[in-house]
């Protein structure tokens, strides 16, 4: 302490490069606040490398909220230009932009970007979408209000670039050999699969609600690979992925076909949630099973498999699916899962052909405030169904259970008993030590007090009951 007797400001003594050093690692919004922090750092946070602009954080702030919504935009726009013109002449690492349909600011927009390329920006986001759209179809019924400047194309120090509801031509770009990491979205998407080809160093590319698609080769030494529910013209689509570690796909179930693919993947996610509710069995569910089995085979080297609801529910629909799915190297099983009986047969059948399963997550969907009630489906009964003397291989190497969303519901509480059971195993298990260590319940946010007390003495009565198996119980 110094002679008054208070500590001293470590961060005052430190030099202006390595304050801009911290403030360029903080969000931009944490950034702009730095401002207030002392008569030093009031004008020190412009000298950020990273900049990003969001209506939604201009927009809601206390100082416009009673302001007509068109005129809070004009505001934002004018706030973002008088902020670029004050910044120092420095490079500057990433400059996004985050405004829902431009309509009108066509040239403020492109004088902002222009500036961000005059800076050699690194990556540039430029997200016109609008948050209420929830597939291709909702994206697609409104003209785009924004194209790529020019100036874009030619940029040499252009490493990361996403591009939502924006236009642009992929022909025009000097230097693809540069970008690492390419996320499109909102766009009709054409004569892509040639700049592709010209993108050496890619790292990460994602395509998301996209249509008009020509693509039929995805192919390079990308790591992480996102296609989310976009318009696919084609039977078929092919793989080359040989260094992926990350697959996720998201829409129909189309015939993916994988020509190499890493040895190990890390993880694959795959969600058909596109094609709505799960009718049950018909002629076209019996095809889709055996295509959803097919496409489980072909990626069972995943270490953490990520599934939805309805290839949980299609999967028993395959012929003999017991025999056609192979057993899977998946370590790290996540379900996400309504847990409704005409679910159960699908879990078991993923269960039984992961025997080297080391965790399991039930990601409960949509959990509702009152515990889920409904007991029988198709002859299933959910009182009885896991309390069959049922063993699958991977309860020997199975460690951990979590539940996230955790509803309470008496088909959660009768799989977690399931697994209590199982888990505590016999007394040569044990000295093995092949039983379960682990039950991590997470509790659901926004719940009023007294709902969310309800759950916490349901989760305390696993934890009771689970004895000696550990059960940590998180808040929200």
């Amino acid at each position: 302490m110094d002679s008054s007797g208070e500590a001293p400001d470590r961060l005052s003594s430190l030099p202006n490069v390595l304050l801009v050093m911290i403030i360029s690692s903080l969000s931009f919004k944490e950034c702009v606040s730095t401002s207030s922090i002392s008569r030093r750092f009031r004008n020190l946070y412009r000298e950020t490398t990273n900049i990003s602009f969001k209506e939604s954080e201009f927009v809601t702030h206390r100082a416009f909220s009673g302001l007509p919504r068109m005129v809070a935009r004009i505001l934002f726009v004018r706030y973002m230009h008088e902020w670029v013109s004050r910044m120092p002449d420095h490079v500057i690492q990433s400059f996004e932009i985050h405004l829902p349909c431009p309509f009108g600011f066509g040239a403020e927009i492109a004088s902002l970007i222009a500036f961000a390329v005059s800076r050699q920006v690194k990556k540039l986001v430029l997200d016109f979408s609008n948050p209420a759209w929830r597939s291709f179809h909702d994206a697609r019924r409104l003209p785009l209000l924004v194209h790529l400047p020019a100036c874009v194309y030619s940029l040499k120090t252009l490493e990361s670039l996403k591009l939502y509801a924006c236009g642009f031509d992929p022909s025009r770009f000097q230097y693809p050999e540069m970008l690492r990491s390419l996320h499109i979205g909102c766009v009709r998407l054409i004569n892509f699969e040639p700049l592709l080809r010209r993108c050496s160093k890619l790292d990460i590319l994602s395509i998301s609600h996209c249509w008009g698609l020509d693509l039929m080769n995805i192919a390079g030494d990308m790591r992480e690979f996102a296609f989310n529910n976009c318009d696919f013209p084609f039977i078929a689509c092919f793989f080359n992925l040989p260094k992926v570690d990350v697959f996720k796909y998201a829409g129909d179930i189309n015939c993916l076909e994988f020509d190499r693919m890493n040895a190990i993947i890390k993880e694959v996610h795959l969600d058909f949630g596109l094609l709505g509710g799960y009718d049950g069995w018909n002629k076209e569910t019996v095809a889709e099973g055996g295509m959803v089995c097919d496409l489980l085979n072909k990626l069972r080297d995943a270490r953490t498999l990520t599934v939805c609801p309805y290839l949980i529910q299609v999967i028993q629909e395959s012929e003999h699916p017991e025999h056609f799915l192979c057993p899977m190297k998946t370590q790290h099983l996540v379900l996400n899962t309504k847990l409704h009986p005409r679910e159960f047969n699908g879990i078991s059948l993923l269960l039984h052909n992961s025997p080297d399963l080391e965790k399991v997550t039930f990601d409960m969907i949509s959990p509702s405030p009152y515990p889920f009630t409904t007991s029988t489906y198709g002859g299933i009964d959910s009182r009885t169904y896991w309390l069959k003397d049922t063993t699958y291989e991977c309860l020997k190497t199975l460690k951990v259970v979590v539940v996230r969303n955790f509803c309470g519901g008496s088909n959660e509480l009768d799989v977690l008993m399931f697994f209590i059971r199982s888990g505590r195993g016999s007394g040569s298990d044990r000295e093995r030590g092949d039983v379960l260590e682990l039950i991590e319940i997470y509790l659901p946010n926004e719940l009023d007090k007294t709902r969310l007390k309800s759950l916490r003495f349901r989760a305390e009565r696993v934890q009771h009951i689970a004895r000696p198996i550990q059960v940590l119980v998180h808040d929200p």
